[in-house]
């Protein structure tokens, strides 16, 4: 076991603030843009950065029930939690059997692929693989669910963690402008720190002359997958009236890194994503929505005449540049990596079949896009699971808002919510599975919120009809059976 220069600070700072859940959730979410850094180093796996934290939140809420702390919404989280925790056995159980009752019989795309015969498809086996998915689920599904029931709380400082992620966000788009300058005027940049994680395959990557962006993730759509998620959360928190953190800045600047990424998943998430949301400020009539929407867009394109108008007339060599990019995303669909990657979407789906819908075993099958791997990994069990948990989160969210439709965690379900629906997005493209702990975060986060404004109405009831001079505990002050 070796510590990184990355794990001297994070360990400590995780260790100093263990008995302070809300800095936890923070740093979990500041410390997850270090995707492809490491915290600590065994052998050839890597512990995330974001995973320190995560751990110790989860002893700290684990603590909290055995010193007898309960929390009001526990059980709306469990039930609204309940397909993920389904998925998480069903995915022990098929990387425990499947990969043994198929073996040889059923061809895979391995979790590490080689890179000179990208597309492959070797015979099926359980490797190491197997475990360390299951582990990754495991442990973002545990985080989720702890989160989810730490939120129901009472008192819960919403703004604070929604700016934890927010700043996360600024964080990253700063090592992009930093990397730019790096690859284009050799100044120094911290590289070995960001990717010191020895399980990622880390490549420097270009459209010819043009270099492509990733920050401190492993590749440029990984970057584009977490700017996708940060760029429709400020703009709906824009739209709804939110000033936290400067949203239309962080909106601004996340869609520019986007592009220098030239990530064709985070461009076509943009393009799509971006109008949805407009078009979703516009259901039912909110007409100060509707101003705020398209105040901030217009900003967003004045601004971007006046930075990149100059630009182009000085360097007129950027129009190349541009063209460079553009002509590579229109044409992607005619690429050899695209050929490639839609080869192991079918080869996904035809696993899927000779298991007789059964999969692989989770983390067997390493496909290019969501869909195709949650199938090949989890089978139709899978899929009916995330399904069913995505239909859940709709019914939650429409029982919570008619409750309580003026709960100060109202920017904190928003935010989030907007956030995840651009990471989905971009993992229905291009993404062979949501392994983010930051992603999980966000879901137990929205989960918590919305359990705690569902039943918000019945637990005044309860305080005003209590007996007076009876004391009401609150979760962190001391321990009852129930914290308010």
């Amino acid at each position: 076991m070796q510590i990184t220069q990355l794990g001297i600070v994070l360990i400590p700072l995780s260790l100093l603030w263990a008995y302070n859940p809300v800095r936890l959730l923070q740093l979990a979410l500041l410390s997850a843009v270090f995707e492809a850094a490491s915290a600590l180093t065994f052998g050839s796996f890597g512990l995330q950065p974001a995973m320190v934290p995560g751990l110790l939140f989860i002893i700290y809420i684990i603590s909290q029930y055995a010193l007898g702390m309960r929390y009001p919404g526990e059980g709306t989280v469990f039930r609204a939690m309940a397909p993920l925790l389904l998925l998480l056995v069903y995915a022990v159980i098929s990387a425990w059997l499947l990969p043994d009752t198929f073996a040889g019989r059923i061809f895979v795309s391995p979790q590490k692929p080689d890179p000179l015969a990208f597309g492959a498809l070797v015979p099926l086996e359980f490797t190491f693989g197997n475990i360390t998915q299951v582990l990754y689920l495991g442990m973002n599904v545990l985080f989720a669910l702890t989160a989810a029931i730490y939120v129901t709380r009472g008192s819960v400082p919403y703004e604070r963690i929604i700016a934890g992620y927010m700043f996360g966000g600024y964080i990253v788009v700063a090592l992009v402008f930093w990397q730019f300058a790096n690859r284009l005027g050799g100044i120094w940049y911290p590289e070995d720190l960001l990717h010191s994680n020895p399980g990622f395959a880390i490549v420097t990557q270009s459209f010819g002359a043009v270099p492509r962006m990733q920050g401190p993730f492993s590749e440029p759509a990984a970057l584009a997958f977490y700017l996708s998620g940060v760029a429709l959360c400020c703009l709906w928190l824009s739209i709804r009236g939110y000033r936290l953190m400067k949203p239309n800045l962080l909106l601004a600047l996340s869609i520019l890194c986007v592009l220098l990424s030239t990530s064709t998943t985070g461009i076509v998430t943009l393009v799509v994503g971006l109008p949805l949301v407009l078009g979703l400020a516009s259901v039912g009539g909110d007409l100060s929505s509707l101003k705020r929407a398209f105040r901030t867009m217009g900003v967003l394109l004045i601004g971007a005449v006046l930075v990149l108008g100059p630009l182009f007339v000085i360097k007129p060599g950027l129009i190349d540049s541009v063209d460079t990019v553009v002509t590579a995303t229109l044409t992607k669909g005619d690429s050899d990596s695209y050929e490639a990657r839609s080869s192991l979407d079918s080869g996904a789906i035809e696993a899927l079949a000779a298991s007789d819908g059964l999969g692989v075993g989770w983390g067997s099958y390493r496909s290019s896009s969501l869909i195709p791997g949650l199938l090949a990994n989890g089978g139709v069990f899978g899929l009916v699971m995330v399904s069913w948990l995505i239909w859940g989160l709709y019914r939650l969210s429409r029982r919570a808002r008619v409750a309580s439709p003026t709960h100060p965690g109202q920017v904190l379900a928003a935010g989030f919510t907007a956030s995840m629906c651009g990471q989905f997005g971009a993992a229905l493209i291009s993404g062979p599975m949501i392994t983010s702990l930051a992603f999980f975060l966000q879901l137990g986060c929205v989960v918590g919120v919305l359990a705690r404004m569902s039943i918000e109405p019945r637990l005044l009831g309860l305080r005003s009809a209590s007996l007076p001079g009876q004391a009401v505990l609150r979760a962190g002050t001391g321990y009852s059976q129930t914290a308010s």
